[in-house]
């Protein structure tokens, strides 16, 4: 990379959010129910307005809690994330869950899980989610002999006096 080239990472996707949340709320959830309640909580992430594909975010901070217990071999839970997007400045604020699982003949039994997502750059939190990272975008920086900005022009402005 020259010197007059900068890498700036892309933003995260609202699909991509969606993803990486329901990955770490569920990480630690045995292997037999794990993925069956990560795309339950994906598909309830996207309910968000907020986390639609076509939205993008520079960095982004969640806490999240989940409940989880299995009626007659099928995984139940409840969920919900309080979220922060931060879209270069504009942030947002929010929180989604799901309280629909079956309560009836609830085990005495349930398992709870809360965490935190910190802001961390995007392409760390790709990685760490297990994502595609895209490449990033370069800014190149104007060369100053090659500049648009005419040299006859540079200076030639009349100055007044006051």
């Amino acid at each position: 990379m020259s010197t007059n080239t900068v890498s700036i990472p892309q933003p995260l996707t609202g699909t991509e959010i969606r993803h990486g949340i329901a990955v770490r709320m569920t990480q630690d959830l045995p292997a037999d129910v794990e993925e069956t309640l990560r795309e339950k909580i994906e598909a309830g992430l996207g309910k968000t307005c907020s986390l639609l594909p076509h939205t993008a975010y520079a960095k982004f901070k969640a806490q999240w809690r989940i409940n989880y217990w299995t009626i007659k071999d099928a995984p139940n839970c409840s969920w919900w994330v309080d979220y922060e997007l931060d879209d270069f400045g504009r942030i947002t604020k929010g929180g989604i869950g799901d309280g629909s699982g079956s309560l009836v003949d609830m085990p005495p039994t349930i398992q709870s899980w809360d965490g935190v997502i910190d802001e961390v750059p995007p392409d760390r939190f790709r990685r760490e989610t297990d994502q595609p990272i895209p490449k990033p975008t370069e800014l190149k920086m104007p060369e100053r002999e090659k500049s648009s900005f005419s040299k006859s022009l540079r200076g030639s402005g009349k100055r007044r006096d006051v």
